[in-house]
């Protein structure tokens, strides 16, 4: 089944076949083995132990893996071969056939005899491949929630969301949850299985030491995608801006006075909404996602209206005869992200575009760009802005424009 059937099952699917039939990341270098990947490996780690009724996980620093698994513990290996090329783009492959932006994350888990995950459900849909050792995994629907997106395991601490995703009722106890049917799965090197955000599992106490490889996938929900979008739509707006003063004052009249204020702008907000593009929204997302860190690459393909000059980046240019082309050494100013120094090239002809974006002090639209410009194509205007966007030297206003 291609992927986008596979992750629209409802619950945990397996299958079983050779280690080989794995791509040769998941088996070789740091994955041959856990030696390897205890020696290869840096960075923090996190440790569980205990039992499927309780038990803990908690991060750790200063300890080297190998002495946590001789402790009997399982720990827990964060972010994996990420500087692997060969990795990186799989999971790029993985992004691009399930419609997704950068969001997908490698992780390891190495057991000791006899240890394991405590009784927890996660937050995303999951990946799960054995590669070293027997591995037993027990598992079950969920029963009282359906996409939860948040994690939650009855003995541990409750989510902040916790009572808007389990308003309809939850379990005491992770004994409770263990009360009902579970199904066993036995895995051996080259088990594999896709499993839904929200499925009761654990992994404790396991026959024998051994190396599991998942593959986080963290879409974000729909209701992420618009709280991001409506902070940049709504960012416009003074009437939004505003501060909330008297809302949590003791005067019951001052109060009600504030409260009451919210009427005719959740009105306004409500006749927007329908006329608010679903593709701005996965667009802003892409871009925050650049503009914060989480995403390493911008979004070349996305296409936005409003562009702003980013203050403090500059731009120098000079020509290369050899390529034929203006070299634009541009030096991103400071911002959540790194300085960063980027080098692009481009044709002599667009030295003009770029004297204009330079010299604007608000923001500007890709209509505007090209009436100065009657002679430049729009796809060639945009895509040129999408570079510079990519440099950190403009960003786009991800957001159709507010008007009062």
């Amino acid at each position: 089944m291609s992927a986008r059937e596979l992750f629209a099952q409802p619950a945990l699917y397996s299958s079983h076949g050779p280690l080989e039939r794995l791509p040769e990341f998941m088996r070789s270098g740091p994955m041959q083995s856990i030696e390897a990947l205890c020696r290869d490996f840096s960075g923090n780690v996190e440790v569980a132990s205990g039992g499927a009724v309780e038990g803990l996980q908690f991060p750790v620093s200063g300890a080297h893996p190998t002495a946590l698994l001789r402790s009997g513990l399982t720990v827990y290996f964060p972010d994996l071969l990420r500087s692997s090329a060969t990795a990186q783009a799989w999971l790029r492959g993985v992004e691009a056939s399930l419609g997704l932006p950068e969001c997908a994350a490698l992780m390891a888990f190495a057991n000791a005899k006899g240890s394991g995950l405590t009784l927890h459900h996660d937050r995303y849909d999951q990946l799960f491949f054995q590669i070293r050792g027997r591995k037993t995994f027990r598992h079950a629907p969920n029963g009282f929630v359906h996409e939860p997106d948040i994690q939650f395991s009855p003995g541990a601490a409750a989510h902040s969301d916790f009572g808007s995703r389990y308003h309809d009722g939850f379990p005491l106890s992770n004994r409770e949850v263990l009360e009902k049917p579970f199904q066993t799965l036995e895995l051996q090197p080259g088990s594999a299985f896709f499993m839904p955000a929200g499925t009761w599992h654990t992994t404790a106490e396991q026959p024998e030491e051994s190396l599991s490889l998942v593959v986080a996938v963290r879409a974000p929900s729909r209701l992420s995608v618009l709280l991001n979008v409506l902070q940049y739509y709504l960012g416009q707006a003074p009437s939004w801006r505003a501060r909330s003063y008297g809302g949590w004052s003791a005067d019951a009249g001052v109060a009600a006075e504030a409260h009451e204020s919210w009427a005719p702008l959740l009105a306004d907000l409500a006749a927007r909404l329908p006329s608010l593009p679903a593709e701005a929204a996965h667009q802003a997302w892409g871009v925050h996602g650049f503009t914060v860190g989480s995403q390493k690459q911008y979004p070349m393909e996305a296409r936005f209206e409003r562009y702003i000059r980013l203050p403090n980046s500059t731009l120098e240019m000079e020509m290369d005869a050899a390529l034929g082309k203006l070299r634009c050494t541009v030096l991103s100013g400071p911002n959540i992200r790194p300085q960063a120094q980027t080098v692009i090239g481009i044709n002599p002809e667009a030295r003009g575009l770029i004297d204009w974006v330079l010299a604007t002090r608000a923001a500007f639209t890709v209509q505007a760009l090209c009436d100065a410009f009657p002679d430049c194509e729009r796809d060639e205007v945009e895509g040129l802005l999408a570079m510079l966007a990519s440099t950190a030297l403009i960003r786009p206003i991800p957001a159709p424009d507010w008007v009062d």
